[in-house]
């Protein structure tokens, strides 16, 4: 693909309710544990529930959402499965992320934290040339041209401690055994707790629980992604090199001959999060190798990489999955709806997955908000904010195919139209929920893009 692409996918911002409150949900097909009625239209609410809504996990998009919806008076219940702090990849946040900090009320917090500043993101071609970072503040003005790396127990203990302090119920080391479904709506869930298992009764059910998917797992709506088959490896270093000012806090994406790339995040304490993303045969070859010597055997080939390791020191294990991508065919339905990576993953290359989180957190929690009021909890209603942000992940969803077409080259399609720039910038800090159709179409004569998701 040439030279790295100056954009890298912030994920998609959150779209304004109001403008899309009028709009259809985005539900593929019918997957609610009963025949569906096709002349139903609403979903009235039980009033005689124990919470208003009840959350799968307690990660920064649970817990985002469970803040918004609190703040405006709904009793939430988060019923996260682990015992917080705990450990979690996704160190890289975007500049969007900013406003919805500053709506939270969590800003000062981050502002105050020990987290390296990020200002930029530079990348490395494969023959180890490197560019100039792209700045953020080229197109933002103001405090918001900057964001932060994170180290995600730290951070995911914050958000979850916001969450309390705006009274939001938390519950850890709670298994979620079963979505309950009275006529095809969403009317709570079967937990365990120990060995002793609980029913909750609650208005409306979000799956947050990114990877795990319980909702799409438990629906059979959870699909792999075509043409997006790729593997991750990735570990710690202490003692990595930083650049000076601030560059220290910058993402540096290496390119590599064979199609992959790494990633170097920099973390508190002196950490390095550095990871790789390749074929499934190249990280998982199944030839008795260990997932370290594997790791390390890739990261010997990165001459950039090894330069600024020269020094550090591997910390703790490595760790990886050998399918990142996969997608859900319907993400909301009456009385629930997905969030985050609950919903889907596609790619790390655009540094999606919390912004993702958040973004989604909050379209949803207006959509809820809504819902309640109204009494109805139709997927019409909660899912009102997903066309739009559909289209945007169809728009960052094309430039990650280019990205891994070996014929596409970033470069070669700025000079061809060099008045896109902008917009491939847009994609950068997750400016993608407006018309892009004159990107979109230009970036089609030079690399096919891919079916949307919507038709698979």
């Amino acid at each position: 693909s040439g030279l790295p692409d100056p954009a890298s996918w912030a994920s998609i911002a959150c779209y304004p309710v109001s403008m899309a409150k009028h709009s259809k949900a985005n539900a593929i097909h019918s997957a609610n544990p009963e025949q569906a009625d096709p002349m139903k239209t609403t979903a009235p609410v039980d009033q005689s529930h124990a919470c208003d809504v009840a959350i799968i996990g307690g990660g920064p998009g649970g817990t985002s959402l469970a803040t918004f919806l609190a703040k405006k008076g709904h009793h939430c219940v988060i019923l996260e499965q682990a015992s917080f702090p705990r450990y979690h990849v996704g160190e890289s946040l975007v500049p969007h992320t900013h406003a919805i900090f500053s709506r939270l009320g969590i800003l000062e917090k981050l502002k105050h934290s020990s987290f390296p500043v990020k200002h930029s993101v530079r990348f490395v071609s494969p023959n180890g040339k490197e560019s100039t970072p792209f700045y953020f503040s080229e197109t933002i003005s103001g405090e918001g041209a900057q964001t932060w790396q994170v180290e995600r127990s730290e951070f995911d203990q914050m958000m979850l401690d916001h969450a309390r302090e705006n009274h939001v119920t938390v519950r850890q080391d709670i298994t979620v055994e079963k979505v309950l479904f009275e006529k095809n709506q969403a009317c709570g869930l079967i937990i365990r707790n120990g060995s002793e298992s609980e029913e909750i009764r609650s208005k409306v059910v979000v799956d947050a629980s990114g990877r795990a998917t319980v909702i799409g797992n438990q629906l059979n709506l959870k699909s792999h992604v075509p043409g997006l088959n790729k593997a991750s490896l990735w570990g710690y270093y202490r003692g990595g090199k930083r650049l000076p000012g601030n560059d220290a806090g910058e993402t540096t994406l290496m390119l590599l001959p064979s199609g992959g790339w790494f990633w170097y995040i920099p973390l508190p304490d002196d950490m390095i999060s550095v990871g790789i993303v390749d074929e499934p045969t190249v990280l998982f070859p199944h030839a008795g190798q260990t997932p370290e010597e594997i790791f390390e055997s890739e990261v010997s080939k990165c001459a950039p990489l090894i330069h600024r390791l020269n020094r550090a020191t591997r910390v703790g294990a490595v760790r990886g999955l050998e399918r990142l991508a996969y997608f859900n065919s319907q993400t909301c339905g009456d009385g629930w709806v997905m969030i985050g990576d609950a919903r889907a993953f596609l790619d790390p290359i655009y540094s999606s997955g919390l912004f993702l989180a958040l973004g989604s957190a909050e379209c949803a929690a207006d959509c809820i908000d809504e819902a309640l009021a109204a009494n109805d909890v139709s997927s019409h209603r909660l899912g009102a904010f997903e066309p739009p942000l559909t289209e945007g992940v169809e728009t960052v969803r094309a430039l990650i195919y280019a990205f891994y077409d070996s014929e596409f080259s970033f470069p070669n399609f700025l000079n061809r139209f060099p008045e896109e720039r902008r917009h491939l910038i847009d994609c950068l800090v997750g400016d993608v929920l407006k018309d892009m159709t004159d990107f979109t179409t230009a970036l089609a004569t030079m690399t096919k893009p891919p079916k949307p998701l919507s038709e698979l």
